[in-house]
């Protein structure tokens, strides 16, 4: 399956901590890469050291300095991209609003199929925060999100992660199973064994009836050739997720943002987002949408 991944970069160590998973994911899915760097307001305003009006002219020249500053650094990350022998193109876009143009381009760029960025990177006056920048990007783009997160520290060449295992949590219900599409996509590329996870509140509570389903949702993957193993868990619904995913040694977590009917929920804002602010390890996103 072609697709293209958008990766939105600020200039930043701590934004480019994502482009591992995503070479690793376009190599796997014969994707190619947009690279795109936004640059506000805010950050040409922060190139002007004067706090008076500043001529027009000025102005235009400091702008056009950004602009090019922010397309030379985009081709030196491409460079180091194709000689992994990867399909990339990149792009500098002026816009009042990061996430509003990142997900615009992701809405009207052919053949968008994953926006992948860390929760948060500093360069300039941007700011890459999830609850912030990413968490717009999630609720109004139209494709999943690959989150991961970043701390920062010094710049290392790009290299792939390897895909072996992939947590994918389900709560009973068709909405968080809408994951399962993603989950698919990228086991059937990467020969990775996927792992269902159902969390109930208490032993006993539901427990037998989790082990049913998940069992079911394996046997209808398995008819795909691929290797699945299923995980029940007791107690906070996060926390297990996280727990089980490195008991595993996964290299992912796939997940749907919301789900709101069977046997526990997953919801932007508390358990999705929990498992990404906590997890050490990457998350992919799927925007549930309701049936």
């Amino acid at each position: 399956m072609t697709r293209r991944i958008l990766i939105p970069l600020d200039g930043s160590v701590t934004a480019e901590a994502v482009l591992p998973y995503a070479t690793s994911l376009a190599h796997a899915t014969n994707a190619s890469l947009l690279l795109l760097r936004i640059v506000t307001p805010g950050e040409i305003s922060q190139s002007l050291f004067w706090k008076t009006t500043i001529p027009a002219e000025l102005r235009r020249e400091w702008t056009e300095e950004v602009l090019t500053r922010a397309n030379v650094y985009l081709l030196s990350v491409a460079d180091r991209l194709r000689s992994m022998e990867l399909q990339v193109v990149f792009d500098v876009q002026p816009a009042d609003d990061a996430a509003a143009a990142i997900v615009a381009r992701a809405e009207h760029e052919t053949g968008i199929g994953l926006i992948a960025m860390t929760t948060h990177g500093y360069g300039g006056a941007l700011r890459w925060a999830f609850g912030s920048v990413a968490g717009k990007v999630l609720h109004a783009a139209p494709t999943p999100l690959l989150v991961v997160r970043s701390d920062g520290g010094a710049r290392a060449p790009v290299t792939e992660v390897t895909y072996r295992t992939l947590c994918v949590p389900l709560d009973g219900s068709p909405v968080a199973e809408q994951a399962l599409a993603e989950a698919q996509l990228i086991a059937s590329s990467t020969g990775a064994t996927l792992v269902l996870i159902s969390v109930v509140p208490r032993i006993g509570d539901g427990s037998d009836e989790a082990r049913i389903y998940l069992e079911q949702i394996a046997e209808q993957l398995r008819v795909h050739q691929l290797e699945v193993r299923i995980r029940t868990a007791e107690g906070s619904p996060a926390g297990q997720i996280i727990a089980v995913a490195e008991e595993e040694n996964a290299d992912l977590i796939v997940m749907a943002t919301h789900g709101r009917t069977g046997l526990q929920h997953l919801w932007l804002g508390s358990v999705a987002s929990k498992v990404v602010h906590s997890a050490s390890l990457p998350v992919l996103l799927v925007r549930a949408r309701n049936s």
